[in-house]
């Protein structure tokens, strides 16, 4: 039997092993807890990753009643933080090996599609998954992908501002779009996320708190955020989450019906070599391994 949403924690090992290999997805939730201001969570990320992976769960069932979909409980991992009081981060190195520990213990029953997905946007953290995902994908030649990372990238870069405006009330203007694409942490958008999901846990004063930019050396102080969280309201998050999920199931629905979909989950970060897990690593053994090469052709010369 098919289009059921079953949580991992909830199966014993029989009702797993009856799983349709060919069948099944596998939805998993990681982002960190980490500081986002004065005025947010710790677990805005956290919460950010359990919505977009439930919902893109529930409307693969909706496209796909074929399949079974199984959520994983959260991970609350993640690399790369903001460093904050109570923020909790853990190595690139470390995300990357438990994230491909992950796949691995479902691929290794023979399970064909994993979905990663996240609440956070840190280029390391990306990378890492990516990483992880492409890993396991070789490895037991089975589909597992992050759907986040990608996302992350055009949504920060402005790709998604026009589509966003048009969704809303009442459009964005161009300094409103302007101030979007400099939003990048507890500002405009996460502070949105927050009234959608979690406005108990909202402080009143992001009503007041002043755009900041990061970089931009105003103030000394660190205000914990970057953006404008004056600005948000729950149905600026209604209108960008629309996008969000419009383009993740779509990558979901397509890697279900036997597309490639590499192209569309992994973001630009993972071509910048110094982001990947293990390249300090990497480059002091390869720079080691060139100096014993000089010295020992120095030695054969004299």
């Amino acid at each position: 039997m098919a289009g059921r949403l079953l949580r991992l924690e909830e199966l014993s090992s029989s009702e797993v092993a009856d799983l349709d290999r060919e069948k099944t997805a596998f939805f998993i939730p990681v982002s960190p807890i980490e500081g986002h201001g004065p005025h947010l969570p710790l677990g805005v990320d956290y919460y950010n990753a359990i919505y977009f992976a439930e919902t893109i769960a529930r409307i693969t069932l909706e496209k796909r009643p074929d399949f079974d979909v199984v959520l994983l409980p959260i991970f609350p991992l993640g690399t790369q933080v903001y460093r904050q009081p109570g923020s909790i981060g853990i190595s690139g190195i470390t995300l990357y090996r438990i994230i491909v520990s992950l796949g691995e213990s479902i691929a290794s029953s023979g399970f064909r599609h994993i979905f990663l997905l996240s609440g956070h946007g840190s280029p390391r953290h990306i990378v890492a998954t990516e990483s992880a995902c492409l890993k396991v994908s070789w490895k037991f030649k089975v589909k597992m992908h992050d759907l986040s990372g990608a996302l992350a990238f055009r949504f920060l870069t402005g790709e998604f501002v026009d589509r966003i405006s048009a969704y809303l009330p009442q459009p964005l203007t161009q300094s409103e779009k302007e101030l979007l694409r400099k939003d990048i942490h507890g500002g405009w958008w996460e502070t949105s996320m927050m009234l959608l999901l979690r406005p108990d846990l909202v402080k009143d004063s992001f009503r007041s708190l002043p755009s900041t930019q990061k970089g931009t050396g105003k103030d000394s102080r660190d205000p914990g955020y970057f953006g404008s969280p004056s600005l948000a309201t729950a149905a600026f998050a209604q209108a960008s989450m629309r996008v969000m999920i419009e383009e993740g199931t779509g990558t979901v629905e397509r890697c279900l019906s036997g597309e490639n979909v590499l192209s569309e989950t992994i973001s630009p970060f993972y071509r910048v070599l110094p982001l990947r897990p293990f390249f300090a690593r990497n480059a002091v053994v390869i720079l080691l391994a060139i100096i014993v090469l000089v010295i020992a052709a120095i030695i054969y010369l004299t």
